[in-house]
Parts: C-alpha cells; structure tokens; sequence
C-alpha cells in the first residue's frame, strides 16, 4: 500500500512516449524543466517486471508534486497497429491523486483539437500544444511553470537545452545507445542538465 508521504513539489512525473522521434524533445524537457528548479523522474527510475511494477509506478506518480503527461501519441504505432494505452492510464493516475492531494497535471499535445477526439472526458482541461518542436515544449514549460519573474528567459532556456543534447548524444554515441530512454542514461541526463543549469546560473 502507497504511504503517505508529502509529494515534493518540485519534482515532476514524465509521462511521454518512448520512441526515437520524441528523443530529442524529451531531453529539451529535462533540461527546460532542470532550468525552472523542478526535479524529472520518469517510469526509467523503475526495474521493468515484477509484479509490483504498476505500483511502484502509482507510488512514484503519487511522489511527485506535479506530473506532465504528453498525448501526443494516440495514434496507432508498433508492429502490432495498436494505440498506447499506457499514457492515458497514467494520466487518469495523476487525475485520482489530485482528488485527495495537492498533485497537480499538466497535459501536452503536438495538435490543436485532437484532445477533445481522443479523450473528451478531459474537456475543460485545455493541453498546452508543442507542435512537435523543442522550441514548442520550451514555449510550454514556460507557460506551466515560468510565471514568476525570476523564471529563465525563453533565450536562456534555448541554450541550455542545445547543450544538453549534444552532450546526451555524446552519451549515446559512448554507450552505443540509439535513444535515451534507458535508465543509466537517463540518470546521466538529470545529472548533466543539473550542472549545466547551474554552469548557467539558472539555479543554484
């Protein structure tokens, strides 16, 4: 059973599609939301099998102060032509926390209007569209968590992240790694965009 443990704030669940194209935009999230002072934890942090895998997913969604979840993916995909059932589910996830706690969601999209065909339970829960282009998920990290005048600049931001990937390519090349979606990598990435995020002065 989850404890009841304070979710932290600062830290975000990832709830985005794992494949090749989405690479690059999701190492420009880590290193966006890096810049803001937020903290991203992902389903990678997670040992696949085991019986208890859908909860400690559960436990650490219910961890984290915020969670994102891109549905940019509702379409069909893989050999088998089947829709990803996983992200949605995990959205409902993050929808039953904040009925008894202060979790909060953000929903993303590459479409405008597509959310309202795929889930239209959510109607009135306005995603913040991306377009497919990192410029677009730095535009929407700044609209979810940069309100604050203290908030990087969207320049800052920019920079940061074309860091960040040419250093998580050089990651990839070392360890023969077509995406970043495995979890030692994925550690070096939070790890990497900490310190630039630093280098740049954009947190302490």
């Amino acid at each position: 059973m989850p404890d009841q443990t304070p979710p932290v704030p600062q830290d975000v669940f990832l709830n985005v599609p794992f494949d090749t194209r989405y690479s690059g935009l999701f190492t420009t999230l880590i290193g966006g939301l890096t810049a803001v002072g937020l903290v991203p934890h992902c389903v990678l942090e997670i040992p696949g099998g085991g019986r208890n895998r859908l909860e400690r997913i559960y436990e650490l969604i219910d961890s984290c102060g915020v969670s994102l979840h891109d549905l940019s993916r509702v379409t069909l995909s893989g050999p088998l032509r089947v829709p990803r059932f996983n992200m949605p589910f995990e959205l409902g996830i993050a929808y039953a926390l904040t009925q008894r706690q202060g979790h909060q969601f953000f929903i993303f999209e590459s479409r405008n209007h597509r959310l309202q065909a795929s889930l239209s339970d959510l109607n009135g829960h306005d995603p913040h569209i991306h377009g497919g282009t990192q410029d677009g998920i730095l535009r929407c990290i700044l609209d979810c968590f940069g309100p604050s005048a203290g908030a990087p600049s969207f320049p800052a931001l920019r920079s940061l992240t074309r860091k960040l990937n040419r250093s998580i390519r050089t990651l990839q090349l070392d360890q023969r790694l077509p995406t970043p979606f495995h979890p030692y990598l994925f550690r070096q990435v939070i790890r990497v965009a900490a310190e630039l995020a630093q280098a740049e002065g954009l947190i302490a």
